[in-house]
């Protein structure tokens, strides 16, 4: 499944807050312009909600597919975005945020971690890289206007599609 972290606004906002509106599926979907979005539930409004959210919140620039196991691998970095500058690249496997292992056990955690996520945030990623283990840092901008939009109209359509079925 492919996700951005923009958002972290959170990549995610490489990786976005569950703590915010918008429900677990639109916060997948809200992370990336580009991605499929055919399996959110939730509804346009929480949607919406949770896009805006996600848009004030800092962004790393980064797309990442979640692999079965559950890795997050980067399958884009974002030119000129913070993510750019800070030297991630594709094919990274980011395992940690700020010292906080990226698994569905640490979700609280995450979540909390990430609600003060704003752009101008330091992060720190820890990530494998060709077998390495290292640690990335980062300071999170706004997401640019392009990017949002693109999020926006992009998931929006399933909305539209699944209105008109």
């Amino acid at each position: 499944m492919r996700h951005a972290l923009l958002l972290a606004p959170l990549a995610m906002f490489a990786l976005a807050a569950p703590a915010l509106a918008g429900g677990a599926e639109c916060q997948k979907a809200a992370q990336t312009a580009g991605m499929d979005h055919k399996h959110c539930t939730a509804s346009k409004e929480e949607c919406m909600k949770y896009m805006q959210d996600a848009r004030n919140h800092g962004w790393l620039g980064i797309e990442y597919d979640q692999t079965e196991n559950g890795n997050m691998v980067i399958g884009k970095v974002v030119s000129g975005s913070p993510a750019e500058k800070a030297g991630f690249a594709k094919g990274d496997v980011l395992t940690a945020l700020n010292g906080i292992a990226l698994t569905d056990a640490n979700k609280d955690k995450l979540a909390a971690a990430r609600k003060d996520l704003w752009p101008g945030s330091n992060v720190t990623y820890s990530i494998k890289r060709n077998g390495y283990s290292k640690d990335v840092s980062a300071t999170l901008g706004k997401m640019p206007d392009d990017v949002y939009q693109a999020m926006v109209t992009e998931h929006m359509k399933e909305h539209v599609d699944v209105a008109a079925k």
